[in-house]
C-alpha cells in the first residue's frame, strides 16, 4: 500500500525514537488507522511490547506527524529489518493526514 496517496511512488520517512532515546529511521511500507509497518535503516534497540515516539514525514518539506506506537514485531527482512507498529494514544494529525490521502 502506498504511503502517500499524492504520490503513489513515494514512501513516508519514518524516525522511531525509543525510551532510551535511540532513533532508528526507516521508510514506511504502509500506514493505516491501526498502525504501520517499517522498513528500518538498522537493527533497532527496540523490542515488542516497547513503546516508542515515531515522526513520520509524508511528503518532502511538509511537516512531520508525531505519533505513539507500541511495537508489535521486530523482523528480518530481505536484507532489512522490519517492524510492525500499533498506533497508541491520540493519532488526530495521523487520521486527518489519512483521510486526506484516501
Amino acid at each position: 500500500m502506498p504511503t502517500d496517496g499524492r504520490n503513489p511512488g513515494a514512501a513516508a520517512l519514518v524516525w522511531i525514537e525509543d525510551g532510551a532515546g535511540a532513533i532508528v529511521r526507516g521508510q514506511a511500507e504502509s500506514v493505516s488507522r491501526r498502525g504501520a509497518s517499517v522498513v528500518l535503516a538498522e537493527v533497532p534497540t527496540f523490542t515488542p511490547g516497547d513503546q516508542v515516539s515515531l515522526r513520520i514525514a509524508f511528503e518532502r518539506g511538509a511537516p512531520t506527524v508525531a505519533a505513539a506506537a507500541r511495537v508489535v514485531a521486530v523482523r528480518n527482512g530481505e536484507g532489512s529489518p522490519l517492524c510492525a507498529l500499533e498506533w497508541s494514544g491520540s493519532v488526530s494529525a495521523l487520521e486527518s493526514w489519512l483521510r486526506h490521502a484516501a
